[in-house]
């Protein structure tokens, strides 16, 4: 018998992962590009308070593979928190 890793969930993605699905998001396909259309939809249907919801979620829980995506340097692998909520801030 081999024992198998467990995958154990970061608090932040789930918190993030909770709003995204209440604003009726796939999360079993959001990485697949076949969804990315479908997200895009999904996002043009939110009103604004539903996009500041979005937003919050994501600024209130900086997981550093989040911040990744906004990195402005190359010297930091990860980004600044001040360009990631700047970024988050002025998307849509």
């Amino acid at each position: 018998m081999k024992k198998i890793a467990a995958h154990q969930s970061v608090e932040s993605i789930s918190h993030v992962s909770k709003v995204l699905s209440e604003l009726s998001f796939d999360l079993q396909l959001i990485n697949s590009l076949a969804a990315s259309a479908m997200s895009r939809e999904n996002l043009e249907r939110l009103n604004p308070l539903q996009v500041s919801k979005l937003k919050e979620s994501f600024i209130k829980n900086k997981h550093p593979r989040f911040k990744k995506e906004f990195a402005s340097s190359r010297h930091q692998p990860f980004g600044k928190t001040s360009d990631y909520v700047k970024s988050i801030e002025n998307a849509l």
